[in-house]
């Protein structure tokens, strides 16, 4: 399955979450991570988050079954004509298969 997690916490708790997430998914930017887990993973990754969460954190999460359903990118805005453009996250490829 894929997963992008995106929180928000304390600014002396992101290194906590940083370090956990890494474990598991890529880090795509600041407090953004993705990528694909088996059902096992996932179990292990939700357990962690669990133990680390706070009341007080935000975790947001998106999840699809399988990689067929989702296309990821950066969109980048064009030095020439300002206009913004789709790079493919081709990082986030499992088996072969790229988004």
């Amino acid at each position: 399955m894929f997963i992008l997690i995106a929180y928000d916490v304390q600014a002396d708790r992101t290194e906590v979450y940083k370090k956990f997430l890494l474990r598991f998914l890529t880090h795509e930017q600041n407090s953004v991570f993705a990528g694909d887990l088996t059902e096992s993973e996932y179990r292990k990754l939700r357990a962690g988050l669990s133990r680390i969460a706070i009341p007080e954190d935000r975790i947001l999460q998106f999840k699809a079954r399988n990689r067929h359903n989702i296309q990821a990118a950066t969109l980048a805005k064009n030095a020439g004509n300002g206009a913004l453009e789709d790079h493919a996250l081709l990082h986030h490829s499992m088996n072969s298969t790229i988004v």
